[in-house]
């Protein structure tokens, strides 16, 4: 496996494990009903914990990994000379702190109380938007240096509450057939739908801003690797997009005359999303490694 290879999958799992816990958390903190909370935490309880320690895993990670690509082979990554000469740059610092950050939100998942989201949701979402102080959102000087890092932690945010929000949603979704439960999960559905117009909007705005501030045009040279990958995100984002609407339009209605075919169709399209989701991430950590142009 390449050097290139090893980097790219360390991004991916690090992107995955910081949304999943981000818009899971705030699922359960901010959308559902507290009767329902403690049920939805309990059956998350297991792969929020994993996720935050992939977290952890995955931001040490990268600083022998930078260390290896900058210099280009793998023995960079156990020099513990050239790691230290890394920490005294920019890079170095940036993935300290990160690393605290990191740290923190382990802490905060271990220690929670269940049915307490607020403290994973706010560690969490402090490492995903951290994630603006590097790649091409940390390239600008100036007012545009902050203009830029401020749209893409929006982008970042918007992103982990919507495609991390999913797997809760689908738990939620499941306790329409309980009759104890049903009431708090149509009003927490509820929530999310309305909820889910903001952070799908805030995706859509603010990816745009972003390829506006990096080429300064619209990613239409597909000769160019970084523009023909960031043209298939947006694509795939677009059919998320769909899928969410056609869920929120045609299949919720529906639950009023045919509840078990619309829940299922519903199911069905929030697991494709889930998909096209995962798909996006595989592609940003691609070509995040790429020169823009």
């Amino acid at each position: 496996m390449t050097l290139d290879a090893v980097v790219a999958g360390n991004r991916f799992l690090h992107y995955l494990a910081l949304m999943l816990l981000f818009g899971s958390s705030v699922f359960l903190w901010r959308l559902a009903v507290p009767g329902l909370r403690l049920t939805i935490d309990r059956r998350l309880d297991s792969a929020l914990r994993t996720a935050a320690a992939l977290a952890v895993l995955t931001t040490l990670a990268g600083l022998p990994l930078q260390a290896a690509e900058i210099v280009g082979n793998w023995q960079a990554a156990v020099d513990i000379h050239l790691l230290q000469k890394v920490l005294r740059i920019d890079i170095g610092q940036t993935w300290a702190l990160r690393m605290l950050l990191a740290l923190l939100l382990m802490t905060l998942a271990l220690v929670r109380r269940p049915g307490r989201p607020g403290s994973v949701a706010i560690g969490s979402g402090l490492l995903l938007a951290s994630l603006a102080l590097t790649g091409h959102a940390a390239m600008d000087q100036g007012l545009r240096d902050f203009l830029h890092a401020a749209n893409h932690v929006a982008h970042l945010l918007c992103g982990g509450a919507w495609l991390g929000s999913l797997l809760p949603f689908l738990l939620c979704l499941r306790l329409l057939a309980d009759p104890l439960a049903r009431g708090d999960a149509a009003v927490t559905l509820r929530r999310f739908s309305n909820a889910g117009h903001f952070a799908v909007a805030g995706v859509l705005l603010s990816g745009v801003a972003n390829a506006l501030l990096v080429l300064g045009r619209w990613p239409t040279d597909w000769s160019s690797p970084y523009q023909l990958l960031l043209s298939l995100k947006i694509l795939l984002t677009v059919a998320m997009v769909a899928m969410a609407v056609v869920n929120r339009y045609v299949f919720v209605p529906r639950m009023r005359n045919d509840s078990p075919s619309a829940i299922a169709a519903i199911r069905r399209y929030t697991l494709m999303e889930i998909g096209l989701g995962v798909a996006v991430l595989a592609l940003v950590a691609v070509f995040g490694m790429l020169e823009p142009g």
